[in-house]
């Protein structure tokens, strides 16, 4: 199988998972895939047209992804692969994005995909994944008025797999008008420093090297919602973690256990903010 048509299958897996988790409802969602250098030649050989970039992208010159087509419904996706998931390349001058000649446009959500995934090439990955779905806790936690920086601390307090999966941690942005490419430069700026990027009131967006990565990084970040929100029903505050609990055990130390360590030392407070 080739690697176009194995990764429109792998797309349209996540599609239908996502789908079935009620996260992509009628049309929203949308995924793009960076494929290896050089593997896409031959699908080039057919008719193509191309369009001028409102700004230049040097970092994807020459390269191909694979985009979800605007309108495409994940829970049908994968029964019009060859149709609703269409390729895109950047002319070799990073002018232009080059389409075949009769394909569907891409996602609303285009200059973030691109900008995105020119910015992990920018950090020398080879390969690179953005899924971007309406995940259902996270979009009701991120309509929040709390500060973002209140809501990432949250987030990377509410279970220890946040930080361990997610080592850059995740980013909140106020929101913006979706489809524009104000939204694209700022979501690519914070993923800079972050492995997923909630838009708030909209939706929350995952990174990573191939598209499994990039789903584990919205999956991860959607748990850590619902548990906010749960503990905030039962208790009346985010719970989390201590400080003591995210910081790493020095292998040297005997201060392993609870009673080892005192919750009223000044450096290390009990834990996050109560928010009433």
């Amino acid at each position: 199988m080739d690697i176009i048509q194995s990764t429109r299958e792998d797309i349209g897996r996540i599609a239908t998972q996502l789908a079935r988790t009620g996260w992509a409802e009628a049309n929203a969602g949308n995924i793009s895939v960076l494929l290896p250098e050089g593997a896409d030649d031959m699908i080039w050989e057919n008719q193509v047209f191309s369009d001028p970039l409102p700004i230049p992208m040097p970092e994807l010159a020459g390269r191909t992804f694979l985009v979800t087509c605007a309108w495409s419904r994940f829970r049908t996706l994968q029964q019009k692969l060859n149709t609703e998931i269409i390729p895109v390349r950047v002319s070799s001058d990073g002018l232009k994005i080059i389409r075949l000649e009769g394909s569907k446009d891409p996602t609303s959500e285009f200059s973030t995909h691109l900008l995105v995934l020119a910015g992990a090439v920018s950090r020398g990955w080879a390969t690179a994944s953005l899924v971007h779905t309406h995940s259902t806790h996270m979009l009701a936690l991120s309509s929040s008025d709390l500060p973002g920086e209140m809501l990432e601390d949250a987030v990377n307090r509410s279970h220890p797999e946040v930080s361990l999966l997610l080592g850059r941690g995740v980013r909140f942005l106020d929101y913006m008008t979706p489809g524009t490419w104000e939204l694209g430069v700022e979501t690519a700026k914070a993923f800079e420093n972050s492995d997923c990027v909630i838009w708030r009131k909209h939706g929350i967006l995952g990174l990573g090297r191939d598209i499994d990565s990039a789903c584990d990084a919205v999956e991860v970040v959607e748990k850590a919602a619902r548990l906010l929100l749960l503990e905030k029903s039962a208790f009346g505050k985010f719970v989390g973690l201590k400080d003591r609990e995210l910081l790493p055990k020095d292998p040297l130390s005997h201060k392993d256990s609870d009673e080892d360590i005192d919750d009223t030392d000044g450096d290390l407070p009990p834990g996050p903010p109560i928010i009433d």
